[in-house]
């Protein structure tokens, strides 16, 4: 895409990086992929040890990270606003992907940041479940009101091929994103089958 379109952050001269958790699994992958690359591969840790009142699973730290921060688990919050994430990928997950999911749908309202895609990488039905009740609910209740456009911003993929599309519409300046843009009654953007 930076050879095809002429988009200010896809400059040949700003280097790109990836930023994950920094933990095993699909953090993992991305990491080691990032740096195979040559995309610098960064991570924000948080030092998980134990407190006498902690209920926590560590996570270990995966071996292909370049650069990374580490956060003390009072400072979750401060970890999230520094992951300063240009093009957020939530996976499925549970009450961290939760916190998140709200961290950047706030970000977006308050026009912290543009309104740039956030994709939503899993099932329909998963990402249905997990946000659509509560959007709703917002929605009826009004507690919403004039904010219901941040539904356009979150896209839901099960493809790589469905992400590309997203990320090419809207650096085209096509994709529906966005204030002037429409609500979306699933509290996200159903992608369709690239």
């Amino acid at each position: 895409m930076r050879n095809e379109m002429n988009h200010p952050l896809l400059n040949k001269t700003t280097p790109l990086a990836l930023v994950t958790g920094g933990g095993p699994g699909a953090m993992e992958v991305g990491n080691r992929v990032a740096k195979e690359l040559h995309i610098l591969s960064c991570a924000n840790i948080v030092d998980f040890r134990q407190k006498d009142t902690s209920v926590v699973n560590e996570q270990k730290q995966n071996p292909y990270i370049e650069a990374k921060m580490t956060y003390r688990l009072d400072k979750l919050v401060e970890r999230q606003a520094e992951f300063n994430l240009d093009f957020p990928i939530l996976l499925t997950g549970g009450i961290g992907t939760d916190f998140e999911f709200s961290i950047e749908e706030v970000r977006r309202k308050v026009g912290a940041v543009p309104s740039r895609p956030i994709l939503l990488f899993g099932s329909v039905d998963y990402w249905r479940s997990k946000i659509t009740t509560r959007f709703r609910c917002n929605l009826d209740t009004g507690t919403i009101k004039g904010s219901e456009w941040i539904s356009n911003c979150f896209f839901c993929i099960q493809t790589a091929e469905q992400g590309i599309k997203v990320y090419r519409d809207y650096f085209l300046g096509i994709l529906p994103i966005g204030k002037d843009a429409p609500a979306q009654p699933e509290g996200f953007v159903i992608t369709p089958p690239a």
